[in-house]
């Protein structure tokens, strides 16, 4: 089964336009879009962007690297893991879903937490929510707006609210009040840009290719906010503003160098882990192929109850 995975690997604000019909599983993050599955080609005939493909084991192994944080700029990070959730979760509820994805999905998550067990407890590697958290406390902020209401928005919420006031707003007005019942936060409406202006803190989680917040809205919020501080997390981003850090504006590519330092002793276990994985691969190739198998050898037996001979 391992041998037959195909994965493809966009840039990030792909939105990997599937057929409905095609079992293919997708994970979109603000660094990648990732779709897997055993179809040849699930994307049509018109041309694809830039990509890079793999196959079989080093599928994988591609796969588990980044559930595992190892694919990410900010080595380690774990915020990926309730991306692939919230993934697999979509894909399970998808009519076109295959019961082998699934169980490979699921054997993934189990081996991603032998990985992180074994060699990634402990490293201290930053997430772009704490690293976001760090930079609004030391700017003493006492209340911040987020925009959004996605993985990466709850997390901020959970790293904000025990140390100052958050207050929300989405286009999806059901989930952000969902997220305020939960977390006891507040709602902002979607279209009250005027409010917005006046909110000197701001954490931004939403990215598209087109432009949420312009030149006059960051012109308003500069003379409204001689203390401010914005962090823009979207990818790609839908800001334009020629304020930059001294500003008070900081990007993605600013949280991400943050990140990306990390000491000798850590690159010597991240290198133990990746050593790890590879053996882990080669393992559960063969576990789920001698599953696969045991089923063809049943066909009485449904795929996902079959067990290894």
């Amino acid at each position: 089964m391992v041998n037959e995975l195909k994965l493809w690997n966009f840039a990030a604000g792909h939105d990997a336009r599937i057929d409905d019909s095609v079992p293919c599983f997708r994970l979109q993050t603000c660094q990648r879009t990732l779709v897997a599955g055993f179809t040849e080609r699930p994307f049509g005939p018109e041309p694809l962007p830039l990509h890079e493909r793999v196959e079989g084991r080093e599928a994988y192994l591609f796969l588990l690297e980044t559930i595992c944080g190892l694919k990410s700029k900010l080595l380690g990070e774990n915020e990926i893991v309730a991306q692939f959730k919230a993934a697999y979760q979509e894909y399970a509820c998808h009519s076109a879903r295959e019961a082998e994805m699934l169980l490979l999905l699921e054997k993934l998550f189990k081996d991603a937490k032998e990985i992180r067990t074994a060699h990634l407890v402990g490293l201290g590697l930053k997430t772009y929510a704490s690293l976001t958290r760090r930079h609004f406390m030391r700017a003493k902020a006492t209340e911040v707006l987020i925009l959004g209401s996605g993985q990466l928005a709850e997390d901020l919420v959970n790293q904000f609210k025990k140390r100052c006031r958050v207050l929300l707003s989405a286009r999806n007005h059901t989930r952000a009040a969902e997220l305020a019942r939960q977390h006891g936060i507040d709602v902002v409406a979607w279209d009250d840009r005027a409010r917005w202006m006046r909110h000197a803190f701001i954490a931004n989680t939403i990215g598209f290719e087109g432009v949420l917040l312009d030149e006059d809205f960051f012109a308003h919020w500069e003379a409204l906010n001689p203390h401010r501080l914005m962090v823009d997390l979207g990818s790609p981003s839908c800001l334009r503003t020629q304020l930059g850090r001294t500003e008070g504006v900081l990007r993605l590519e600013d949280i991400l160098a943050e990140g990306a330092v990390v000491e000798d002793q850590k690159l010597a276990r991240l290198q133990l882990a990746r050593t790890a994985m590879l053996e882990l691969v080669e393992r559960r190739a063969r576990w789920l192929e001698e599953r696969s198998r045991k089923w063809q050898a049943s066909p009485q037996v449904s795929f996902l109850e079959a067990q290894p001979v």
